[in-house]
C-alpha cells in the first residue's frame, strides 16, 4: 500500500541532523517546533501552494514534508511575502476533477477539508455513508490530486520501499491487535515506516484498501 511523503517523520531527524552540522559549530542553537507549515513554506518563499492546497517546491513538486526550526542564527533579510500559487494551476482542473469527494472546489481557494479523504482516514471514527470504499488509495491520507498533477510529472515515480508485512503481521494488522501485544519485529517495521501514530485506523483503512482492489 502507498503511504504519501508528508508521512514520512523520519524525514525530520534528517533535516535537523543537517541543520545542527552546520549551526552548533558555530555556537548556534535550534529547536523543532510546531508551527503552521505549509504556511511559513510559502510566505518564507521555499514553496508555493496548489490549487489542491499542498505546498510545491522547485524540483520536488509536492513530493516533500515541510518541518520548522527556530534557531538563534541571525538573518540579516527578511524573505517574508504574501502566499502564492504555481502558476501551472491558473488554467489547469486535474487535480479538481480526479478528487473522488470534490474537497477540492471551484469556488474558492481553500480546501473543502470536511470533504477531504484525508480527513477521514486520519480519524478513528467511522467512515461517512456518502464515501466510497472505492476512493481509497492510501494506507493512510490520499494520493489521487497528487499523482494527476502536471506539477509532478517528473517526481511522480519517486517511490521508497517500504517494509514488508507477510501474511501473519498483516492479520495481526488487520484485526487492530493492540500495539503491545505485536511481535517486536512487527512493532519496528511500522515505528521504522512512521506508523504508529496512526495505528488505530490502519486496519480499517488497510481492510478498506484491499477490499477495492478485489
Amino acid at each position: 500500500a502507498i503511504i504519501p511523503p508528508t508521512y514520512n517523520f523520519s524525514a525530520d531527524d534528517q533535516v535537523a541532523d543537517l541543520l545542527k552540522a552546520y549551526l552548533e559549530p558555530q555556537g548556534y542553537q535550534l529547536r523543532k517546533v510546531r508551527l503552521p507549515e505549509k504556511l511559513l513554506a510559502v510566505r518564507s518563499g521555499l514553496a508555493q501552494y496548489g490549487k489542491n492546497n499542498i505546498t510545491y517546491v522547485k524540483g520536488m513538486g509536492s513530493f516533500h514534508r515541510p518541518v520548522v526550526f527556530i534557531s538563534d542564527f541571525p538573518c540579516e533579510a527578511d524573505s517574508w511575502g504574501e502566499p502564492k500559487a504555481i502558476g501551472q494551476c491558473e488554467k489547469c482542473s486535474a487535480c479538481m476533477k480526479a478528487c473522488p469527494t470534490d474537497a477540492i472546489g471551484s469556488d474558492r481557494f481553500l480546501l473543502h477539508a470536511e470533504r477531504c479523504l484525508t480527513f477521514h482516514n486520519e480519524r478513528a471514527n467511522d467512515f461517512p455513508e456518502w464515501l466510497s470504499p472505492s476512493w481509497h488509495n492510501s494506507l493512510v491520507g490520499c494520493m489521487i490530486c497528487q499523482q494527476v498533477c502536471p506539477a509532478n510529472k517528473d517526481v511522480a515515480k519517486w517511490i521508497d520501499a517500504g517494509a514488508a508485512f507477510d501474511r501473519e503481521e498483516t492479520a495481526l494488522i488487520l484485526n487492530a491487535v493492540s500495539d503491545d501485544r505485536l511481535p517486536k519485529e512487527t512493532f519496528a517495521k511500522l515505528k521504522k515506516m512512521d506508523m504508529m501514530e496512526y495505528y488505530d485506523v490502519l486496519g480499517r483503512n488497510l481492510r478498506a484498501f484491499i477490499e477495492q482492489q478485489v
